[in-house]
C-alpha cells in the first residue's frame, strides 16, 4: 500500500458490515493500562536497583523502546502479506525489549485469535494495552512478569515499556485496519460495520452503491437515522436479533428505487454488528419467473433436500397430495400422512418409492405410477418423475419430484375393463332381454357403479314417470343400496337425454346443477353421483341407462364420453334387434308413401326434367351433410347438374356414369337436408325402394305389425307435409333361404362389426361404382365427397372388408 493510502487509512473512514451504519473515527487507543502501577511507583522507579541507575539506565531503557518499534515497524508498517505471520513473530521477540527479559512472558490478542509466548501465564504485575480497528476488531497487548524471587516485589513498568504497549498496539491495529480494509475493497459485496449504538462505522464502496451514501457521510451516523424507512422492519428485526442472541442471520429487501433486490446477512462482532449486502435482483428475477411456472405449471412440483425432506411444493402439488406448503416444509417423503401403494392395492415399501430409489442409485425414474390415500381420507391416482440434480462432486444436491394426477386415466382404464364384457355380451345377444339384467350386472360387479337399471322407451312418445320405473332387471351392488331406486326427480333429465340423445348428470360438488331436485335425490339416497345415458342409435334412442355411483370423481367429462360410447354400442344392438324383429316377423305391413314436396330436390328434378330418379343409398358423411347415390333415367345427367348449380340446393354433383341413348346414368349427389326415406329409416322402418317420376316420390317400407304405423305416419308428415300413405299391405314373409342366411349374416355384420365410418365407406364405395371394372369412381372421388384423405378411405375400406368377410366365415363355419 502506498504513503497515500495508509495516510487515508490511517485519518480516513472504514466500512461496516451493516445496513446503514458507521464506524468510529480512527483507531480507537484506549491507552495501556499497569495493574499494580501507581505515579507514587513511578516517581521511585528511578531508585529501584533492579532497573538501573541515573541517565545511563535511562538511555538503555529508551534504547530498547525504540528497538522494539524499529522492529515492529518493519513488520506491520505497508500492508504485510500474512499479518498472523508478523503478530506471531513479533510477539515472540517482544520479550527481548524489556528489563529482565528473562522474567517477561506476553500474548497479543486479535479478535478471538489469541499470540503467546511459551511461558505466559496471568499475573498481578500486568501491563496492557487495547485498542480497537474501525472495522471494530478488537486488538490488546499483554505483558506480564514471572519473576517470583524474594524480594522483588511488584513489577513497576517503566514509562518506556508503558509507551512501548501504547505505540506497538497502535502500529499492529493500524496493519490489521489495512488488511481488513483492503480485504473489504477486493470483495464483490457491499459490506457495513455498525457498533453497538448501531452507529455507522465503515462501508466499502459496493455497500456505498448499494446504500446510495459515501462513507464519510455515513460515519457516526445511527442507522435509523439516515435510513428511518428501515425502522420496525425486518431490517431492524434481523439486526436486534443478532445482537441480542450473538447468532448470524439475514434478510432481503427491496429497493424500489434503484429496482434492486439485496441479500443482507448480518453477523455479530465484539462491539457491533457487521453487515454483508449482496446484489441478488438477477437471481430474484429468474426465481420470480420460476416461481410463475411453478405456480401455473399443470403438474406438482416437490423439492427435497438429498435426505429427503422437502422443502418447496407448488400449488399443484398441495393440491394433489392434500397438504399446504407450511406444512410440508420438513416433511420427509415417506410421511405417514401419505399411504402409497401398487396398483394391486398393496402398500409400497419404503426401500422402492422412487425417492428411495433415487437417492440411492443416483439414476431418474419416470413414469412411476401408484395410488395414494391423503390425509382427508381421500384417494387418487398419481405419476411419479424423480430426477436428482447433481454438482459437480458428483453428489446429490437436491432431488426433484414431478406428480401428475393420473386418476381420471386411471378410472378410465378400469371402466374400459368393465365396458369390454359388455360389448363381448352385446356382440351375442339375440333378444333385448338377454342384453338387459346381464348388462346391469356387469356394471355393478366392478364397484364402479352401485346400482344399474336398463328402461326401455318408444320412440318419439311422451317420456312419463311410469316409463322410468323400476323392473326387475334393475341391479344393486350390495344389501346397503335399498330399492326401489326411482323418482319423478328423472323424468325431467331424461326427457332432456331423450330429446338431444346426450348424456345428463350430476354430481356432488355441482352447485349450479339444472337439475337440482334429481341431485337432491341422488344424495339423498347416499350416492355421490348419478346418471343418465341415452341408448341411442343415428339419433333414434331405444332406452334409458340409468345408473348411481358413490364416487366423488364420477361422471367427468371423459367417463361420460365412454358411457356415450357405450349407450351408442348398446343403441346400436337394439336397433339391430329391432330391425331382425321385422326381417323375421310373422306379419309384416308394407308402406307405400308418396309425396310431392316441392322442397325436396329429387322431386323438383325430376318434375322439370320429366324423368325418374332412383335413390339407391344414402350415406351421412358429416353431421350436415347427406351423399346420395342415384340413377337417372329419361335426362341428361348435365341437365341434372345445371339444376343443382342454378338453385338454391347446395348440391355437389359427381357423374359416376352416364348414358347417352336413353340419356341418363349414375350420380354422386351431396345434399343438406334430410330425404323422406332417411326419414323412415331412422323412425326404424326398412326402405325396400325410394323412386322419384315425373315430380312424384314413391317411398316403399317395412315395418313389424303391432308397431303404432299411425305415429310413424304423423312424424313422417311433419317433415314432409305433401307426403300421403297411400297403401298399407300386410304379408307374411316366405321362409328364409340358404342365400338369405348368407344374406342375413351379412347384414348383422355390417351392422354390428363395422364402425359407422367403414359402413359409410363400404357403401359408398359400392354404390359409386369402384368395385366395377373399370372403376366408375376413383378412390380420391369418392373420399373427397365423404370428406376424407383418399389415404383415410383406404384404410376404412381394406378393414371393412376383411372384417366382413372373416366375421363371415366364421360364423358358416360354426353352423
Amino acid at each position: 500500500m502506498d504513503e497515500q493510502d495508509r495516510q487515508e487509512n490511517d485519518g480516513g473512514s472504514r466500512s461496516s458490515r451493516a445496513d446503514s451504519v458507521e464506524a468510529d473515527p480512527g483507531a480507537s487507543r484506549d491507552g495501556s493500562e499497569s495493574d499494580a502501577h501507581t505515579p507514587d511507583q513511578d516517581d521511585g522507579a528511578d531508585e529501584n536497583p533492579v532497573y538501573g541507575e541515573g541517565a545511563e539506565g535511562t538511555l538503555q531503557e529508551w534504547t530498547s523502546a525504540l528497538n522494539a518499534l524499529e522492529r515492529a515497524s518493519e513488520l506491520f508498517v505497508g500492508l504485510p502479506d500474512d499479518v498472523d505471520d508478523s503478530v506471531r513473530t513479533y510477539v515472540s521477540e517482544l520479550p527481548q525489549w524489556f528489563r529482565d527479559s528473562q522474567a517477561i512472558e506476553a500474548k497479543i490478542r486479535v479478535g478471538d485469535d489469541v499470540f503467546e509466548t511459551g511461558g505466559f501465564r496471568p499475573t498481578l504485575d500486568t501491563l496492557t494495552a487495547k485498542a480497537h480497528t474501525r472495522i471494530g476488531t478488537a486488538v490488546s497487548m499483554t505483558v506480564v512478569s514471572t519473576d517470583r524471587r524474594p524480594g522483588t516485589g511488584q513489577r513497576a513498568w517503566l514509562a518506556s515499556e508503558r509507551e512501548l504497549a501504547e505505540t506497538t498496539i497502535s502500529l499492529i491495529t493500524s496493519a490489521i485496519e489495512r488488511w481488513e480494509i483492503d480485504s473489504l475493497k477486493r470483495v464483490s459485496d457491499g459490506v457495513a460495520v455498525l457498533d453497538d449504538d448501531l452507529a455507522y462505522r465503515y462501508v466499502n464502496q459496493q455497500a456505498e452503491q448499494l446504500l446510495g451514501r459515501d462513507n464519510e457521510e455515513l460515519r457516526g451516523e445511527s442507522v435509523w437515522e439516515v435510513f428511518p424507512e428501515a425502522a420496525d422492519t425486518i431490517a431492524e428485526e434481523k439486526i436486534r436479533t443478532a445482537l441480542d442472541t450473538g447468532s448470524s442471520t439475514s434478510f432481503e429487501r427491496y429497493n424500489t428505487q434503484k429496482e434492486q433486490w439485496v441479500e443482507a446477512s448480518v453477523h455479530p462482532s465484539d462491539d457491533g454488528v457487521i453487515i454483508v449486502f449482496t446484489e441478488i435482483t438477477d437471481s430474484k428475477v429468474a426465481e420470480r419467473k420460476l416461481d410463475r411456472v411453478l405456480e401455473t405449471v399443470p403438474i406438482g412440483i416437490v423439492l427435497l433436500t438429498p435426505e429427503g425432506e422437502i422443502t418447496r411444493a407448488n400449488p399443484r402439488a398441495e393440491a394433489l397430495l392434500g397438504l399446504s406448503e407450511s406444512r410440508m416444509d420438513g416433511v420427509a417423503y415417506d410421511h405417514p400422512d401419505w399411504d402409497i401403494w401398487d396398483e394391486a392395492g398393496n402398500p409400497i415399501p419404503r426401500e422402492n418409492h422412487p425417492v428411495m430409489c433415487v437417492r440411492r442409485t443416483g439414476e431418474t425414474i419416470q413414469g412411476f405410477t401408484h395410488g395414494i390415500t391423503l390425509p382427508d381420507g381421500s384417494e387418487r391416482w398419481l405419476s411419479s418423475n424423480v430426477a436428482p440434480v447433481v454438482g459437480e462432486d458428483g453428489s446429490i444436491e437436491q432431488i426433484i419430484v414431478a406428480l401428475e394426477d393420473v386418476t381420471v386415466h386411471k378410472r378410465l382404464e378400469q371402466l374400459t375393463e368393465t365396458f369390454q364384457p359388455v360389448s363381448e355380451l352385446l356382440n351375442s345377444a339375440t333378444a333385448d332381454e338377454e342384453i338387459e339384467r346381464p348388462i346391469c350386472e356387469l356394471l355393478t360387479d366392478t364397484l364402479e357403479y352401485q346400482y344399474a337399471r336398463i328402461n326401455e322407451y318408444t320412440p318419439e312418445t311422451e317420456l312419463t314417470e311410469s316409463d322410468l320405473e323400476e323392473g326387475s332387471g334393475a341391479v344393486a351392488a350390495n344389501e346397503s343400496v335399498t330399492g326401489p331406486i326411482q323418482s319423478r326427480t328423472e323424468v325431467a333429465p331424461a326427457a332432456v337425454a331423450v330429446e338431444t340423445a346426450e348424456i345428463q348428470a350430476v354430481r356432488r360438488n355441482q352447485s349450479d346443477s339444472q337439475f337440482e331436485r334429481w341431485r337432491a335425490y341422488t344424495l339423498e339416497q347416499g350416492f355421490q353421483g348419478g346418471a343418465i345415458v341415452p341408448l341411442a342409435h343415428r339419433s333414434r334412442v331405444y332406452g334409458l341407462l340409468v345408473l348411481y355411483t358413490d364416487r366423488g370423481d364420477a361422471f367427468g367429462s371423459r367417463e361420460q364420453t365412454l358411457l356415450t360410447t357405450l349407450g351408442e354400442r348398446i343403441g346400436q344392438v337394439l336397433h339391430l334387434l329391432a330391425t331382425e324383429r321385422i326381417l323375421h316377423a310373422d306379419n309384416v305391413a308394407e308402406l307405400t308413401f308418396e309425396g310431392t314436396d316441392s322442397g325436396s330436390f329429387f322431386v323438383s328434378a325430376s318434375e322439370q326434367l320429366g324423368c325418374t330418379i332412383e335413390l339407391r343409398d344414402t350415406i351421412p358423411a358429416s353431421d350436415e351433410m347427406l351423399v346420395h347415390y342415384v340413377s337417372v333415367q329419361g335426362a341428361s345427367l348435365d341437365a341434372l347438374e345445371d339444376i343443382a348449380e342454378n338453385g338454391d340446393w347446395a348440391a355437389q354433383v359427381r357423374q359416376i356414369r352416364h348414358t347417352e341413348d336413353p340419356p341418363g346414368g349414375e350420380v354422386e349427389i351431396g345434399l343438406c337436408r334430410q330425404s323422406l326415406a332417411q326419414t323412415l329409416v331412422t323412425e326404424g322402418a326398412v326402405v325396400t325402394a325410394d323412386t322419384v317420376t315425373d315430380g312424384r316420390a314413391e317411398v316403399i317400407c317395412e315395418v313389424p305389425l303391432g308397431n303404432d304405423i299411425g305415429s310413424l305416419v304423423t312424424r313422417v308428415q311433419e317433415s314432409f307435409p305433401d307426403t300421403t300413405l297411400v297403401s298399407k299391405r300386410e304379408y307374411t314373409p316366405a321362409v328364409e333361404s340358404n342365400t338369405h342366411t348368407v344374406g342375413r349374416m351379412l347384414g348383422e355384420i355390417f351392422e354390428t362389426e363395422l364402425t359407422d365410418r367403414q359402413q359409410q365407406v363400404l357403401r359408398a364405395a359400392l354404390y359409386g361404382g369402384y368395385f366395377q371394372s373399370p372403376r366408375r369412381s376413383t378412390a380420391t372421388e369418392i373420399a373427397n365427397a365423404l370428406s376424407l384423405t383418399q389415404s383415410t378411405f383406404s384404410y376404412h375400406l381394406r378393414n371393412a372388408q376383411q372384417t366382413l368377410f372373416e366375421r363371415l366365415f366364421d360364423r358358416l363355419q360354426r353352423q
